[in-house]
């Protein structure tokens, strides 16, 4: 017994003649007879009364359509749930990124991505620089999102898809909002407002302080850019970030260029040992839209 036996007693099942059979098939009516008479054979069955014009099922035949629509019904099922991996509607992804891009861009690009693959199941974490690399090194997570240190062999695939470029925060109130640009040493003595030590993003904002050794009064320390922006927008005190954070500005704060320059680059890491999904590959060309706008 073999598919194509199988297939035709179906076939003749469904249409109820051999040479409908033939045409569902994309064979000759000869075929079919010579296939379900190998059947009948085979599992030493009379499946069918020859009449003019049709064949009659016997009560056997019933009974073992009943068995192979059921499989047959399964087939098209994974037939089906094949072509919708091959669209990009079943699956999952799993994406790990840096807290500001978790509190700016990414939720509005997953909710549009789900639009368009409405049944992707998505995870979505937020974790430091450091955790984030590690997750997917270890694969954990499908791709990261992550901001690269100059000179620095990740061991991961990156993919580079934005540059940014340092704003300083300032309460709308504050004397400095008249100014056009705010340079380093217009924050002498200021209370300032600062991510925590470890970040990567404190250490570059360090290192132009004390370049220009501008002495900084430390009014709070804190975990996440959204954290201090919203300590800005409350009036306590002023701010370097990342424009991530502003790009949906308050009236109750001021965005000011900054220098000397603070710039960095975001990129998308995958494993190196893993073939990305056709749902990450369609992700990642949507985030790299994003930002080619």
């Amino acid at each position: 017994m073999n598919f194509r036996q199988i297939e035709a007693f179906r076939a003749v099942m469904v249409t109820g003649s051999g040479t409908e059979a033939a045409k569902m098939l994309f064979i000759t009516q000869p075929a079919v007879s010579r296939l379900i008479s190998d059947l009948e054979y085979q599992t030493r069955l009379k499946l069918f009364v020859r009449k003019p014009n049709r064949l009659e099922p016997t009560p056997e035949a019933q009974a073992l359509f009943r068995q192979v629509d059921r499989a047959f019904i399964g087939l098209e099922e994974i037939s089906l749930f094949a072509d919708s991996i091959v669209n990009k509607q079943q699956g999952s992804l799993r994406i790990v990124a840096m807290p500001v891009c978790v509190d700016s861009f990414l939720p509005s690009l997953v909710s549009e991505f789900l639009q368009q693959h409405p049944k992707v199941s998505i995870e979505l974490e937020s974790a430091p620089r450091i955790q984030a690399l590690d997750l997917v090194r270890t694969q954990r997570q499908d791709l990261g999102i992550i901001s690269l240190s100059s000179r620095e062999n990740l061991g991961l695939q990156v993919q580079n898809i934005c540059r940014q470029k340092a704003v300083c925060v300032l309460p709308a109130d504050h004397p400095l909002c008249e100014k056009s640009v705010i340079h380093v040493r217009d924050l002498e003595n200021e209370p300032f407002i600062s991510l925590s030590r470890g970040s990567p993003f404190r250490a570059k904002v360090d290192e132009i302080f004390a370049r220009e050794n501008i002495k900084r009064t430390f009014a709070i320390e804190t975990r996440t850019h959204r954290t201090v922006y919203e300590l800005v927008k409350r009036g306590a005190g002023v701010a370097i970030l990342d424009p991530f954070i502003t790009e949906n500005q308050d009236s109750e704060v001021v965005i000011k260029p900054f220098l000397p320059e603070v710039s960095w680059d975001y990129a998308v890491v995958q494993p190196h040992s893993a073939t990305p999904s056709l749902i990450t590959q369609s992700f990642i060309a949507l985030l790299m839209a994003h930002f080619s706008k």
